[in-house]
């Protein structure tokens, strides 16, 4: 759309509606997305302005909405439960958004935290180590982000030991989330739902997305994207040497404890493929030349790429792998360029 366009409706709406005017353009924008199929839980959400609960200015707080539409959903799911007989328990409570949506639902709702200063519920409560001694309909999770926001020493108290956001590494992060991750599944009465609210990072220059890291348990219901408001960082101007897509999602697991005794789960698998010193279906002769000469600066005479693979599973054992090499490199005759001394470049199209 015209800039000059976008420019002239600003100012008309700026004149109609005031400082709301954005606020308004933001949840316009979305409607198509968070409201579908009659319901007004799918799998985007965008609450472009905070509703009241918890404290605003706690940093890396969780907007009322995303609890109260969690919450509407779970009990829809659980018809037979009484109002009065339902539990939510949230064990990283923050600054109590949590309670005070469930107060005005009318539900129960237990709040843990490392924290020992809670304005309401358990304080000091180590996910770690001390056990869960309540079984609920609703474990609501909302971990730190790995370090973005260092919790113990810089938002209250001093810096614990025990404390996910000071993680010395990301792995280690995600090794301990799982462990609480597990623990609070564990925690569910049968029926139950574990709702895991976690972000994007980039450190270093390096993308971990938490939400595909993290292991699943139980059955999965839905995984819904949450758009992200007012944050911090986009207020920032970066002027990094490398181009990079900055973050404005967050997402929400959600997982049901179908059966108490047989609970399902899986991990992501990592690793690394070395290219030179292993084998795969998915590589083909022409990939393996290629990328060892890309390796070499994008050129190689036969003599080298001979010696390069010449201990490669493809290779090994292979009475005519020079041939195969020379073969492959004829049958792509419009990839690979020879000069007058015989060497051969790569040729990008």
């Amino acid at each position: 759309m015209e800039p000059t366009l976008l420019k002239r409706a600003e100012e008309l709406l700026k004149q109609e509606f005031g400082f709301r005017w954005k606020e308004i353009v933001q949840t316009l924008g979305t409607m198509e997305l968070t409201s579908c199929a009659g319901k007004d839980l799918t799998s985007f959400m965008a609450f472009p302005e905070r509703a009241q609960g918890g404290n605003h200015m706690w940093r890396g707080n969780c907007a009322p909405q995303v609890v109260q539409k969690i919450l509407s959903f779970v009990l829809e799911c659980l018809p037979r439960r009484k109002k009065e007989d339902f539990l939510f328990l949230d064990p990283m409570c923050g600054s109590g958004t949590s309670k005070d949506v469930a107060d005005k639902m009318g539900l129960s709702c237990i709040q843990y935290d490392l924290n020992p200063n809670l304005r309401q519920g358990k304080g000091g409560w180590n996910a770690l180590k001390d056990e869960v001694e309540d079984r609920a309909d609703l474990v609501f999770l909302h971990p730190p982000y790995h370090s973005i926001i260092r919790y113990s020493g810089e938002m209250w108290g001093s810096a614990h030991p025990d404390d996910l956001s000071r993680c010395e590494s990301y792995w280690e992060f995600i090794e301990k989330l799982n462990f609480v991750v597990r623990k609070m599944f564990l925690s569910l009465r049968n029926g139950g739902f574990l709702a895991v609210l976690v972000g994007d990072i980039r450190q270093n220059g390096i993308f971990h997305s938490i939400a595909d890291d993290i292991m699943t348990i139980g059955q999965m219901k839905s995984w819904i994207v949450k758009g992200q408001f007012h944050c911090k960082s986009a207020r920032k101007q970066y002027t990094g040497r490398y181009p990079f897509i900055p973050i404005t999602t967050e997402h929400l697991l959600l997982f049901q404890k179908e059966n108490s005794i047989q609970i399902p789960f899986s991990y992501r698998k990592h690793g690394t493929f070395c290219v030179l010193e292993q084998d795969s279906n998915a590589m083909t002769w022409y990939v393996l030349i290629c990328t060892v000469m890309e390796e070499q600066g994008g050129n190689a005479t036969f003599q080298e790429l001979y010696e390069a693979l010449a201990d490669h599973p493809k290779a090994r054992g292979k009475r005519h792998y020079r041939e195969r090499i020379r073969g492959c490199i004829y049958e792509h005759r419009s990839s690979f360029q020879k000069d007058s001394h015989g060497r051969y470049y790569l040729i990008y199209r």
